[in-house]
């Protein structure tokens, strides 16, 4: 982003809505903040009114420091900005009032006009807005906004324009500087990292499952991910893929992200003759539930995470989706639930998690019984984890799960 300036303006806006809890949400915000530019050249992060100023020692990583900040939830916008000084804007203004002549704001217009000046092949018009977070300052916003405007309509022929103008040039009043800024990036917004409590995501290999905890991360839930995986063991799982997307969700996380692999052998081996064809993906969906909310509680995760869409594939009509868990007690969200592929697909590319979500890969839901039953009834369900000793594939899918922390 042009121009390259040592100081970036972040804003929230959600927050804001929180009342009495709204230091608690801004407090864990500014944490992960911290935490997720840790390994960069931050001078300082001050809050201010209701923005967030990041300020760098070296100006060359703005980009990089942009880059990163997109991925905080919780910041609705952020703007590179131009810092000038308050100590030349000061004298000049002092002698201007004391001399009786039109304040002038040298420094401050110059940068404004710089700054236009880069757009104007883009833009037919311009306002100029001004907030005083330093409310000692002499002149109020609209004369500072009508005195910059002035100098930005000689300097580039561009015409104001009051409401939704092409450009706005951004002027901040604080007690040590002054910043001036026009671009305005809207990033993920939501709640901060971790403020809304653990879930637990079942991963698969698809589109679906990452797009829905990205989602699920962006409402301030800290996931932990379970994935099934074909094979005799560990070894055979060849989970490189599964990795890599939680590896791709990690950089919107401040904090290293949980991965369980669990086999599936043990439910195959009971299914075997005790399920029939068209039951065999809803037990199998029975199967992955049951034990995610096995090991959700034992993570103290509070609710569990699906990538379900209603109506997307037949296992997940309604009466399917209820008919899987009727007796599991931990609340299932599906933040997916009515949203159609190409929206969902859209996220994924957004989000960047569409490439690899496409790889080649052998999950275990792909190797099930393509014409599952469309109306299932719970009490069949039922019926059949007791034929097939559901509990023991479960018990035994717990003990022989493999965790990997992804960071």
């Amino acid at each position: 982003m042009d121009p390259v300036a040592p100081v970036i303006v972040a804003t929230y806006a959600e927050i804001a809505l929180k009342g009495k809890n709204r230091s608690v949400f801004l407090r864990r915000l500014l944490n992960n903040m911290r935490t997720m530019l840790k390994d960069e050249p931050i001078a300082d992060i001050q809050h201010v009114e209701s923005r967030i100023l990041v300020r760098l020692d070296d100006p060359a990583r703005t980009d990089a420091v942009v880059e990163i900040l997109g991925r905080v939830f919780g910041l609705q916008w952020i703007s590179p900005a131009v810092s000038v000084p308050r100590e030349a804007i000061d004298d000049e203004l002092n002698d201007d009032l004391a001399a009786g002549r039109e304040p002038r704001l040298t420094a401050v217009s110059a940068q404004a006009c710089e700054l236009a000046t880069a757009a104007r092949a883009e833009v037919r018009n311009f306002k100029v807005g001004t907030r005083r977070s330093d409310r000692t300052f002499p002149l109020i916003s609209p004369d500072i906004s009508r005195i910059v405007g002035g100098a930005v309509h000689e300097m580039t022929g561009l015409p104001g324009l009051m409401q939704n103008p092409d450009l706005l040039v951004n002027v901040l009043i604080l007690k040590k500087d002054v910043l001036v800024f026009t671009a305005k990036e809207t990033v993920c917004g939501g709640l901060p990292a971790g403020i809304s409590g653990r879930v637990m995501v079942l991963l698969s290999g698809g589109i679906d499952s990452p797009v829905a905890a990205w989602l699920m991360m962006r409402r301030g839930a800290r996931p932990e991910f379970i994935h099934f995986y074909a094979g005799r063991s560990f070894a055979e799982a060849d989970a490189d893929k599964i990795i890599d997307l939680v590896r791709i969700l990690r950089r919107y996380s401040p904090g290293p992200l949980t991965l369980w692999l669990a086999p599936v052998v043990p439910y195959e081996l009971r299914a075997i003759g005790n399920v029939t064809d068209n039951y065999d993906m809803l037990m199998f969906r029975r199967f992955m539930v049951k034990t995610a909310a096995r090991q959700a509680r034992r993570q103290s995760c509070k609710a569990l995470i699906t990538g379900d869409s209603l109506g997307q594939v037949a296992s997940q009509t309604l009466a399917n989706l209820g008919a899987i868990s009727p007796d599991i007690e931990i609340p299932i969200l599906r933040p997916l639930v009515g949203m159609d592929k190409m929206e969902i697909t859209a996220r994924s590319r957004k989000v960047g998690l569409f490439d690899t979500s496409i790889l080649p890969y052998r999950d275990c839901c792909s190797i099930r019984s393509p014409r599952p039953v469309l109306r299932a009834r719970a009490r069949d369900l039922l019926l059949y984890s007791q034929q097939m000793k559901l509990d023991e594939a479960v018990d035994e899918t717990l003990t022989g799960l493999e965790k990997l922390v992804v960071d």
